[in-house]
């Protein structure tokens, strides 16, 4: 018979012991295997709870990175071509900053990067500085939700604008001002 391993344990009880504690459980931080039976809770963990949660055990979740909301954001408009939806710029928990489209869609994504610029706005190619802006890399594809990661090396709050670029030609299909 094959026995988990201690600290195989030690996970299951501490994503046990989280579950609980969103579920509203107040017996949540007993949970940890025993001395003498690593695999089953101790006798106190037993414990009978409501089958509501407690408000403080109710957590919001959202679609979003960040439960405080963007930081900015705005809404793509055409430069040398076409493309539609909202960007927002989230400051995740953990520091790091994440651009996020939705309701988007452009004809093609082939060749054609997202960069952020310290413009407030570009309205044409010559706006942009192609030895200042910051690429987040290449569009994940043409329609719907995408989520870029900003790179930490990169001033998130100093970056005022979200550029659709098409590489090869090194020109703006389409801009949005974040606001």
């Amino acid at each position: 018979m094959h026995r988990p391993r201690p600290a195989t344990l030690r996970r299951a009880s501490i994503g046990l012991t989280a579950l609980l504690a969103l579920a509203g459980c107040s017996a949540a931080a007993s949970i940890a295997p025993s001395a003498s039976s690593p695999s089953a809770p101790s006798p106190s963990a037993m414990v009978e709870h409501s089958p509501v949660p407690s408000e403080s055990a109710m957590v919001e979740h959202t679609a979003t990175p960040s439960p405080a909301g963007p930081v900015s954001q705005g809404t793509f408009h055409d430069v040398d071509g076409t493309a539609m939806g909202t960007v927002a710029l989230y400051h995740n928990a953990d520091g790091t900053f994440t651009i996020t489209f939705e309701d988007f869609s452009i004809a093609s994504a082939a060749g054609t990067n997202v960069v952020l610029v310290t413009n407030r706005d570009v309205t044409r190619d010559g706006d942009v500085d192609t030895s200042a802006l910051v690429d987040l890399g290449p569009l994940k594809g043409t329609t719907g939700m995408q989520d870029f990661a900003v790179p930490a090396s990169a001033d998130a709050m100093t970056l005022h604008t979200v550029v659709l670029w098409e590489t090869g030609m090194a020109h703006a299909i389409a801009a949005a001002p974040l606001r």
